[in-house]
């Protein structure tokens, strides 16, 4: 990662007003070269879609899950916890009670149903009503044997076990029991205060964000729009509508795994660690698997775009990045970003990035490290960066970046940094946003 030069410039946005018209300091005309590179890029990308259509309607359809459904009021975040796991395995039903084998319970007796006997002990039997059986030499009225008594009472001290270690397990666990530790409340803190500062930083500020109530608030402290913001609660169902959700511990506890297995399986970010842990999660809002084709096709087509860049006498690549490009590991936006930029000034690629710590393998690659020298020598080094910044000002609001500045590597070397916010869109190749 590169190591941000705080003493020369802040990161710029180049939002809102910035996107309502060009740049004053942009070229008055713009060559016809950089829409030929963007338009060979996109017909690579459309020829390698029909080539691959056959196999896509040969392919099984995704079944894409139902609609999530609504959430109780109080429903627990764990459908089965330690306690009744515990249980399950002690307890069986009546039919598969273990019996001694000098144990028969009379016709019309079932052994207590919830308790698996210790070996060796006798099954406790229910007296019968009625008189005693023919031949019987025990007289009326004779006490039950002592063995039987034991076991009554065996099985009444297990079923008290069993309540009682489950009482001390549920309650030594209890927040009331066990309030956190000064040095756990500041961790939470400090996760929850560098997801919020990450959240405002890098997510696009036109997707919704789900979020707790305290996450929400300290969004809104950080400059996140409070339209954008959609407060979870215990009633709340899966957030579907959002496209990004922060799932704290408060968030862990009203859905479960089940984000993180069914709904929002990729991670933008995560800060903090244990019960501290702080997760920005992308929603799929049809479910994990109709999320997962999508990305798929996606994928592809950077795949595509990405060769087609690399072979553009424009752009200078070095090794790894170009591997990153033909392996379609680069946001889409950027591709389209470069290829812009590209047909106005010829452009020196020194790496791409992604901005959030603990990512997912797979999220594309969402900023560009450009040399700050002109190749044909043409332009100083601050009247380059100055072209650069114009140029990209003014490309199309589908790929424009998000923030431009000024960045040192660690090898002392610097860098114009281009990035684009998350989420990163799936099908910016697609049919719907061909020119």
């Amino acid at each position: 990662m590169a190591d941000e030069d705080r003493g020369r410039e802040l990161p710029q946005r180049v939002r809102g007003a910035a996107r309502s018209g060009p740049s004053a300091t942009a070229p008055s005309s713009s060559p016809v070269l950089s829409e030929e590179l963007r338009q060979r890029m996109r017909a690579a990308v459309t020829a390698e879609r029909s080539g691959a259509a056959t196999k896509q309607d040969e392919a099984p359809a995704v079944s894409e899950p139902a609609a999530p459904p609504a959430r109780a009021a109080n429903a627990g975040p764990i459908a089965e916890d330690e306690i009744t796991e515990w249980l399950g395995t002690t307890v069986k039903p009546p039919s598969e009670v273990e019996l001694p084998s000098e144990v028969t319970p009379r016709s019309g007796v079932t052994p207590r149903s919830g308790v698996k006997l210790p070996s060796g002990s006798q099954a406790p039997v229910a007296p019968v009503a009625g008189p005693a059986p023919a031949g019987s030499a025990r007289p009326a009225g004779r006490p039950r044997s002592r063995a039987r008594r034991s076991v009554r009472f065996l099985a009444v001290v297990l079923v008290i076990g069993v309540l009682a270690v489950a009482g001390v397990r549920y309650f030594g666990r209890s927040p009331e029991a066990r309030p956190p530790s000064a040095a756990a409340v500041r961790q939470a803190a400090a996760a929850r205060a560098a997801a919020a500062t990450w959240v405002a930083q890098q997510v696009s500020r036109d997707v919704k964000v789900s979020c707790d109530p305290a996450m929400c608030a300290a969004l809104r402290a950080h400059g996140f729009p409070s339209r954008e913001l959609l407060a979870l609660g215990s009633t709340s169902e899966v957030p579907v509508r959002s496209a990004v959700v922060v799932e704290t511990p408060t968030v862990l506890s009203l859905f479960g795994s089940s984000l993180a297995s069914a709904w929002a399986r990729t991670v933008l970010a995560s800060f903090g660690s244990g019960p501290s842990l702080v997760t920005v999660r992308v929603i799929a809002p049809n479910g994990a698997a109709a999320y997962q084709a999508k990305l798929s096709t996606d994928l592809a087509d950077r795949k595509t775009a990405g060769a087609a860049l690399l072979n553009a006498p424009q752009i200078s690549v070095p090794a790894l990045a170009g591997a990153q490009l033909t392996a379609g590991a680069v946001d889409s936006r950027l591709l389209e970003a470069l290829a812009f930029v590209a047909g106005h000034q010829p452009i020196s690629i020194v790496q791409f990035g992604n901005p959030g710590p603990g990512a997912s393998a797979g999220v594309p690659l969402r900023y560009v490290d450009l040399a700050e020298r002109d190749r044909t020598r043409k332009l100083s080094s601050a009247a380059y960066v100055r072209s650069l910044r114009a140029y990209l000002s003014t490309a199309d609001v589908t790929f424009r970046p998000d923030i431009m500045t000024t960045a040192v590597l660690a090898d002392g070397q610097h860098v114009l940094r281009v990035e684009v916010s998350a989420p990163s869109p799936l099908g910016v190749f697609g049919p719907q946003s061909s020119p």
